[in-house]
């Protein structure tokens, strides 16, 4: 059973917006939606995504304890770890696959490192605030978001900046 899975036979279903359609219109192009944003059937999209949830999954489920890094961690709640699903739902498919952790203040980290003064984090928290960081060359980048049903406009052009100033 997947930590999802898990949250939502366990009491944790949460929507970090209302998604109030109901009529079979709106299940089907639901359903279809999460279909093809999950690329199930390709190796080279769907492959990187599933490793991904695998991490974050594994990062989720070692820090569910206060003290879980024995140092006096944070734990991570329910809420932080649907907010960084959908946080990683919403990359674009080109986008390299982050390593993904659980950090001591309870929020889930999401990093880039793509070589020297080359680097990208957004941290997601509890309540969908994305604070993140960037250093692309000599150029620097900071700040914090909501997340809300898109990825915020500010954090995906920072990723397509690291991605071509690794290209340089």
């Amino acid at each position: 059973m997947t930590i999802s899975t898990a949250l939502t036979t366990s009491g944790y279903a949460f929507t970090p917006w209302a998604d109030s359609a109901l009529s079979q219109e709106a299940r089907f192009l639901r359903q279809r939606i999460a279909a093809a944003s999950e690329f199930r059937g390709s190796i080279a999209v769907g492959e990187p995504k599933r490793n991904a949830q695998e991490a974050l999954d594994a990062a989720f489920r070692v820090a569910q304890v206060d003290d879980w890094d024995g140092a006096g961690a944070a734990r991570v709640e329910p809420n932080t770890y649907v907010y960084a699903s959908q946080f990683l739902r919403l990359l674009p498919a080109a986008i390299p696959v982050a390593d993904i952790a659980a950090d001591v203040d309870g929020e889930i980290l999401f990093e880039w490192d793509l070589g020297q003064r080359r680097v990208f984090t957004v941290s997601v928290g509890r309540d969908g605030t994305l604070t993140y960081a960037g250093l692309f060359g000599h150029a620097k980048s900071h700040g914090t978001e909501n997340l809300v049903e898109t990825l915020p406009p500010v954090i995906s052009d920072c990723l397509w900046r690291l991605i071509a100033s690794a290209a340089t």
